[in-house]
């Protein structure tokens, strides 16, 4: 039997206002446990299309995952989608229905409630931690099928509470002899990352590889497999190590850390702080800092200098240096860097300037050209970039890119 799986998100909301961002997370997750997603389906809320679609995907895989659809609302079908497409009773599950009793201090459910406690006969239930949707296992023929709710911070802790276990027993995957691994790497478009790691791909075939293009970034995932644990983690440092060779200084992550959480790192290693100024991003650098709980005793704050009035006023950069240079400048991000670090009195500071388009651009200065500024204990120095895509995605490259300058001269 191939450990593959299926994934089925249901929702109206998949098909018509939303985009499913589910795949990478549950392929993530699977790879972990030997097992290859192999497709993914968004269904709008129809019982007769869910429970068709649950029968299609049972009939030629043997791991089939449903994502929403359990909640108490009249359009949450997939409990009786799956009853149906199964020929299976729903019935009522004393221990949910007294959970949910207990924890919402109940003598009695209220009907929308109360069918959260509706269990396929013969499924195995999976606890909620942070919901009333109970997950449900069961297995049929030589298929499994998992019901799973549809917010992330509800399935996701399934899979640390059972489910792994039961999805790795279910493909008789040994525990320790699956590894997956996950490198980030900073200023690589996806392209550039598989010319790289082509070498490293050639050499270890009977790993399974996934490269994910980001903001300025890349992830490249990867898993391996051995008879035993040993064997298995000996693979796993080896494939680690050429990757690692192979993308260079470009690694800022092994661990899944943001680039916000691996500059934070880096600071407080070094016991010392930072300052932003930005005007093309509007504060999305500082956003990105302040994300991460207890930020405050690193980051001590940033300025949003989106005018040339506001970047003489308030960081000191001098009008002649604006006439002459303009603000979308290495000149210009480098007095805003040091006026930040004057302002806050931070050991390190950052500055982005540039012009984020879609209008605004011209031949010598196209949407897209960004200039950073770093000002640190050891002086100051400017970067420039062109990015292309939209104007979100040139702020989120352009605030990622301030960041990951900044760790390597704190490096």
């Amino acid at each position: 039997m191939r450990a593959e799986a299926e994934l089925l998100c249901t929702g109206s909301e998949l098909v018509s206002s939303r985009v499913s961002l589910y795949s990478p997370l549950f392929a993530a997750r699977l790879r972990g446990l030997g097992v290859k997603l192999r497709a993914e389906r968004s269904l709008r809320d129809d019982r007769g299309l869910i429970a068709r679609s649950i029968r299609e995907a049972m009939a030629s895989c043997p791991l089939v995952i449903t994502c929403g659809g359990l909640g108490p609302t009249f359009d949450d079908l997939t409990r009786q989608a799956a009853a149906a497409a199964l020929g299976l009773r729903l019935r009522v599950s004393a221990d949910c229905e007294a959970e949910l009793r207990r924890r919402y201090s109940l003598e009695k459910l209220p009907p929308n409630m109360a069918d959260q406690a509706l269990i396929l006969e013969g499924a195995r239930v999976l606890p909620n931690r942070n919901g009333t949707a109970f997950g449900q296992v069961i297995k049929r023929g030589g298929r499994m099928l998992v019901l799973l709710p549809g917010p992330l911070r509800e399935w996701e802790p399934m899979f640390g509470d059972g489910l792994a276990e039961e999805i790795s027993s279910f493909f008789g995957v040994k525990p320790g002899t699956v590894l997956s691994a996950r490198l980030k790497a900073a200023g690589l478009r996806e392209v550039q990352a598989e010319k790289l790691l082509k070498p490293v791909l050639r050499r270890f075939r009977g790993a399974d590889f996934t490269i994910l293009a980001g903001a300025d970034e890349i992830e490249f995932a990867f898993t391996v497999s051995g008879r035993t644990p040993a064997l298995a983690a000996r693979r796993l440092a080896a494939v680690k190590k050429a990757a690692r060779r192979a993308l260079g200084g470009a690694v800022y992550s092994e661990t899944g850390e943001s680039r916000q959480q691996a500059l934070g790192r880096l600071l407080r290693a070094r016991g010392a702080t930072l300052a932003l100024a930005e005007s093309c991003t509007g504060g999305l650098a500082s956003k990105l800092m302040t994300d991460e709980a207890g930020s405050s005793d690193i980051f001590l704050g940033g300025v949003t200098a989106y005018s040339n009035a506001s970047k003489t006023r308030l960081l000191g950069v001098g009008p002649a240096l604006l006439g002459r240079s303009g603000a979308v400048s290495a000149e210009c991000a480098a007095a805003m860097a040091r006026g930040a670090r004057r302002v806050f009195g931070s050991d390190y500071a950052g500055a982005v300037t540039g012009i984020a388009g879609p209008a605004g651009g011209t031949p010598e200065k196209p949407a897209g050209t960004v200039f950073f500024g770093i000002a640190g204990p050891r002086g100051t120095s400017s970067h420039g970039a062109l990015f292309r895509g939209t104007r979100e995605h040139i702020r989120l490259c352009s605030a990622n890119r301030l960041l990951d300058l900044l760790s390597k001269i704190i490096e």
